[in-house]
């Protein structure tokens, strides 16, 4: 006899037990917040007055966030995020969060413990974006009023109180930033450096002079490379584009294994790099370009909890290294390339298309002694492009001498079933040629209703 169910009544009345803890309420998470809250790295030395101000981007000519201190000058915010592949969030939280457990130790009262949990709250940021500030040349803001919206036009000599004015038409915060002596003086002690200038009475009168521009510029990208760029920049922008292509390869020769090139002027033997070294210290390389050159010790704002970081300088890039491959190139050639890619990031991130357009034309057509040229670099890089076509072209040809030769065997099979099959259809067209007309005329006659011949001649 099969058992029987359980009756919905008895079900219910155990459901109703008088013992039985009523369930929790589930928690609801608070929604989103429109407008996230932001950890910024601050100056730790910056003055009270200090605030972040919103001034027009001398590249763009949108409206960007920047660090102000009448003491110390303007700065900039350099983000920096976490890799999209192993996403990170931040925890911010007061000093009071925790207080709860260090009350009790002390012997505080348990009201009081509860009281000051209570009123402490954190903040939970989804991206983990960093935003540290970095000083800020106040000359990039100085060069889109003084060169002229039109490249034809003609510079004029004007004043310093004319070019400010134009500076706070394009960002109204700037004209607060006057009030401040230190922040005025810095300002036309910049412009003095990139314009001539000549005295009008009293005051002077300025113009912007684009080969000063060009040698400020020079000099940063100088600071740029002094200690070596960026890992990634490096190996993109520098290795990549110097990386001669391979001509031949010996079949004894180890594929785990590669040969680095030894400079031409030198006596240092072969260097032998394993592949599992290059790629170890690629990733060093890389993990060291994630540092910063300068400490900074700041507090963030208000909504966050002080925050101090030190971030060790980066060392040099040792190209003597064995475990990074030389660069094969006539001397001379790598610090050309490096001082462009510099040049290059440094117009394109901070100057305006048109004064841009006006440095780069500077750059390449002056015959000054003190600006470098770039012939060299461009013939040599147009000799890499010229080996890299013809090795190209090589390794299609060999490619297809290796199809054929894969393929020599199958290719043998369908040549004889082609000539045995050509060899059947001559043999029947030679039959077909040789029949007479009666026997063409008999092989169209119909015979579906006779028997044949054979059976005539059948046992009975």
């Amino acid at each position: 006899m099969p058992p029987k169910p359980r009756s919905k009544q008895s079900a219910k009345t155990t459901s109703a037990a008088p013992d039985a803890e009523p369930s929790a309420p589930a928690k609801t998470l608070p929604p989103s917040d429109a407008n996230p809250r932001k950890l910024f790295i601050l100056p730790k030395d910056a003055t009270p007055d200090a605030r972040i101000v919103t001034l027009s981007n001398p590249a763009t000519r949108t409206p960007n966030r920047y660090f102000h201190c009448p003491k110390h000058g303007f700065y900039e915010f350099t983000k920096i995020a976490a890799p999209k592949k192993s996403p990170r969030s931040w925890l911010i939280a007061d000093q009071g969060v925790g207080k709860n457990e260090e009350g009790v130790k002390k012997g505080d009262s348990q009201e009081e413990s509860t009281r000051s949990s209570s009123s402490s709250s954190g903040y939970i940021a989804k991206a983990a974006d960093l935003f540290i500030a970095t000083p800020f040349d106040p000359l990039f803001f100085l060069l889109p009023v003084l060169q002229p919206k039109d490249a034809k036009a003609k510079s004029l000599f004007l004043a310093s109180d004319d070019y400010l004015d134009a500076m706070g038409e394009t960002s109204p915060h700037m004209r607060h930033l006057f009030q401040t002596p230190i922040t005025r003086t810095l300002l036309e002690r910049r412009m003095a450096d990139i314009c001539d200038h000549v005295s009008a009475g009293q005051e002077k009168m300025y113009r912007i002079n684009h080969d000063k521009v060009l040698a400020e510029f020079l000099h940063k990208a100088e600071r740029m490379i002094a200690n070596g760029l960026p890992a990634s920049m490096e190996e993109k922008f520098v290795r990549t584009a110097l990386q001669k292509p391979v001509t031949s390869v010996k079949e004894e020769t180890d594929i785990s294994r590669v040969e680095a090139p030894v400079e031409k002027s030198g006596a240092e033997p072969m260097i032998l790099a394993d592949a599992a070294d290059v790629a170890e210290s690629q990733s060093s390389a890389a993990e060291t370009s994630q540092d910063s050159q300068s400490s900074f010790d700041s507090t963030a704002t208000a909504s966050t909890a002080a925050t101090s970081i030190s971030i060790a300088a980066s060392s040099e890039i040792t190209l003597s290294s064995p475990k990074i491959p030389i660069i094969d190139a006539p001397e001379g050639i790598p610090h050309l390339l490096r001082l462009r890619t510099a040049l290059t990031f440094l117009t394109s991130s901070y100057l305006p298309p048109t004064l841009r357009t006006l440095i780069t034309t500077t750059l390449t057509s002056s015959t000054t002694p003190n600006i470098p040229s770039f012939a060299p670099l461009n013939a040599h890089l147009a000799a890499l492009a010229t080996l890299r076509a013809e090795q190209a072209a090589l390794r299609s040809i060999s490619d297809n001498i290796s199809r054929k030769r894969a393929h020599a065997d199958d290719d043998d099979e369908v040549a004889e079933a082609r000539a045995e099959k050509k060899r059947r259809k001559e043999e029947e067209d030679k039959k077909k040629r040789n029949e007479s007309r009666a026997v063409k005329q008999l092989k169209k006659v119909d015979t579906s209703g006779m028997k044949k011949l054979s059976s005539f001649f059948t046992k009975k």
